[in-house]
């Protein structure tokens, strides 16, 4: 910065300063020469000139580089927000990514879960159900088997009393076999008409 001010402060004073090193022109008689060599004016101008830029230096230059740089220094800090904050929104947009990844993880789990109970559910019901049939199976075939033992009994009592009958009968008379198969047929009618009663 420095060097481009000393530059400029030559290069007005050479601007300055070649008038009043050029020879005299032809100038007419009376005419005043703006331009002529005049090394006081020249000197003068060249002082002011340099008062103007020591002053503009220190009283305008400096807050101005100031303002630019404090300027500078926003836009790069505004630049260093703005990074930070992209940055920080691509972390909560990856966090609620994961997050959005694992919700959906535990809904899945979830149906899995309850899949895996209703199957579990529909086993235990078809085990409940096929163990009620096989009691019911088990229980009709007790059933059964107390009424066929109950009728297998009846028919035998029934058969000792017709034989214990016929016996008693036999033993009050000496039957020939004709009477013996007529006391049969006596009982027999005895038993269906004690049946028919009860």
């Amino acid at each position: 910065m420095t060097t481009a001010i000393v530059r400029a402060a030559c290069a007005v004073a050479a601007v300055l300063l070649v008038p009043a090193l050029a020879p005299a022109a032809d100038k007419p008689a009376g005419a005043v020469n703006v331009l002529a060599p005049d090394l006081v004016n020249s000197i003068v101008t060249v002082v002011v000139f340099g008062a103007l830029l020591a002053i503009l230096y220190f009283a305008a230059w400096g807050p101005i580089m100031k303002g630019l740089q404090a300027r500078e220094e926003a836009q790069f800090q505004a630049l260093a927000d703005a990074k930070k904050a992209k940055d920080e929104v691509a972390a909560v947009r990856a966090e609620l990514e994961a997050e959005k990844k694992k919700a959906a993880e535990e809904a899945r789990a979830i149906l899995e879960e309850a899949r895996r109970d209703a199957e579990a559910l529909k086993v235990a019901e078809r085990e409940v159900g096929q163990r009620e049939a096989q009691a019911e199976r088990e229980r009709a075939k007790r059933d059964t088997a107390t009424e066929r033992d109950a009728a297998l009994k009846d028919v035998q009592t029934q058969a000792v009393e017709l034989a214990v009958l016929i016996a008693t009968k036999a033993l009050r008379q000496k039957v020939s076999i004709g009477a013996q198969e007529a006391l049969v047929n006596e009982a027999i009618a005895e038993m269906k008409a004690g049946a028919s009663r009860a």
